[in-house]
């Protein structure tokens, strides 16, 4: 196939369990941006937590907060954002919280550089969620929550399992928004239509690139919708079977180094 875009999923994909990349995955990255092929990554976490973990090769443009901003690392600018309305995330906890009252809700505003943690958030979250401590943060009520756009809305809950919860949130989505989940204890809301696929999609237009020159990788539940799209969808041998199931190819797992064995075989390296 003839690719011009190449994108990858972070987590479970190319990082390694303890966040690190491989000399021979950035190689292959570098050796596909040097071909003139776009290369970027896709991720759930915000443009705070994955500032400092992408190799230079991806710093140009990475989709984060699944596809709710676009972001250049090297120059720490935000390109698009494409956030939750106020009314929305409102009328979403509205609906939530008669059929799972002890839900806990937080926002990531401002792109992602901030995080509001609603009433009792805090005592659930572990250090090192969203790239922040519970010491740096501050609860705020509900209303306050509610009053500005974010760019990803959070509920986690430690009464009502995780699929539950998930189950709970698609059916109030009907207000506006997108839930979804990346492996992570806790439920991931955009506003409607915004995902990762349709990010990815907006940025191949505006390159000239069709989805048929797209290639994407990936291995959780947020990467299912850019799997299908793509001309080429990989799932990494470690992934969710959702992911399995949608994918035109099974790499081996990221601890194998699947994200450098397609591109290299990609390009005939």
């Amino acid at each position: 196939m003839n690719v011009r875009m190449i994108v990858t999923d972070l987590d479970g994909t190319l990082f390694q369990p303890d966040k690190s990349i491989t000399d021979r995955a950035v190689r292959a990255l570098e050796a596909a941006s040097d071909a003139g092929i776009v290369v970027m990554a896709a991720t759930g976490r915000s443009i705070v937590d994955v500032n400092g973990l992408l190799p230079d090769v991806l710093g140009e443009l990475a989709v984060c907060s699944n596809g709710a901003v676009v972001y250049a690392a090297r120059d720490d600018s935000v390109v698009l954002s494409r956030p939750i309305d106020p009314a929305v995330i409102g009328a979403f906890i509205d609906e939530l919280q008669p059929v799972a009252p002890h839900t806990r809700f937080a926002t990531l505003v401002n792109h992602g550089y901030d995080l509001l943690p609603g009433p009792g958030y805090l005592d659930l979250m572990a250090d090192g969620n969203h790239g922040r401590t519970r010491q740096s943060l501050t609860e705020v009520g509900l209303t306050h929550l509610a009053s500005q756009p974010a760019v990803k809305l959070i509920a986690r809950s430690d009464e009502v399992r995780l699929d539950e919860l998930f189950e709970l949130c698609e059916q109030a989505a009907h207000v506006g928004v997108l839930p979804t989940t990346s492996g992570v204890p806790f439920i991931e809301i955009s506003a409607a239509g915004v995902s990762k696929a349709t990010t990815i999609e907006m940025l191949a237009a505006e390159r000239g690139i069709s989805r048929e020159q797209v290639v994407v990788l990936g291995d959780s539940a947020n990467d299912v919708e850019m799997i299908r799209w793509a001309g080429h969808g990989v799932a990494m041998a470690n992934a969710v079977p959702a992911v399995r199931e949608v994918a035109d190819e099974v790499a081996p797992a990221n601890t194998d180094d699947g994200v450098a064995v397609v591109i290299e075989r990609l390009l005939g390296m």
